[in-house]
């Protein structure tokens, strides 16, 4: 992790809380852990990486992708877009084998125009700093553009979600409660695995589901 990366990180989270959940970025743990599923693929996929950041998932998806696969970045701050588009120009680990096609688009999930579902949805951004009705379309779009069989894998960090609880006043508490009760509800329909990275900060549950 570069020092100019977590820096833009830091910046951003600063600026931006509500799209970015987190004070520094990802590790390569939790990464591999988000993308677990999609490296036991087999034959070309479809991926959409939602919320990429400083690309801390993206350099883990980049090695498993080969010729036919394709991968969709989508990422809604300006700043980590042009931040991305540089890492896929110089670093040697954003450099993706011949036949596989990379977007990287600069847009709001809500809005990105979609084409198709797709195999496997690496999910990062954080669900809980929504507002119930934003999560409510966020999941229901991404079960929508998720293939049969197709894997969806999202982050929720563990300890802040239970401070910022109870360090909220009411109104909060209860957007939170909604917001949890949403979340549940499509996770006893998809959900089939869940696993800890604690080599995170800070340490994080990545939850799988198959539509």
């Amino acid at each position: 992790m570069t020092l100019k990366n977590q820096q833009l990180f830091w910046q951003q989270f600063r600026d931006n809380f509500v799209h970015v959940g987190a004070v520094l970025p990802s590790s390569p743990a939790l990464g591999r852990a988000s993308a677990f599923y999609l490296a036991q693929k087999q034959g070309p996929v479809r991926v959409l990486e939602a919320g990429a950041g400083t690309g801390a998932f993206t350099r883990e998806i980049i090695p498993l992708l080969a010729d036919g696969d394709s991968l969709d970045v989508v990422e809604i701050n300006p700043h980590l877009t042009a931040y991305l588009h540089q890492r896929f120009q110089h670093e040697p680990q954003f450099k993706s084998s011949q036949g596989v096609k990379v977007h990287l688009v600069n847009a709001d999930l809500l809005q990105f125009p979609f084409v198709g579902q797709y195999d496997y949805i690496i999910f990062s951004l954080p669900l809980t700093n929504f507002p119930p009705f934003l999560v409510q379309q966020f999941l229901e779009l991404m079960m929508h553009h998720l293939k049969p069989n197709g894997v969806f894998s999202y982050v929720k960090y563990i300890f802040i979600g239970q401070v910022k609880y109870y360090a909220s006043p009411n109104d909060t508490k209860a957007n939170m409660d909604e917001t949890r009760a949403i979340i549940q509800t499509f996770a006893q329909q998809y959900q089939f695995d869940r696993r800890v990275v604690m080599a995170n900060v800070p340490p994080t549950w990545v939850h799988y589901w198959r539509k």
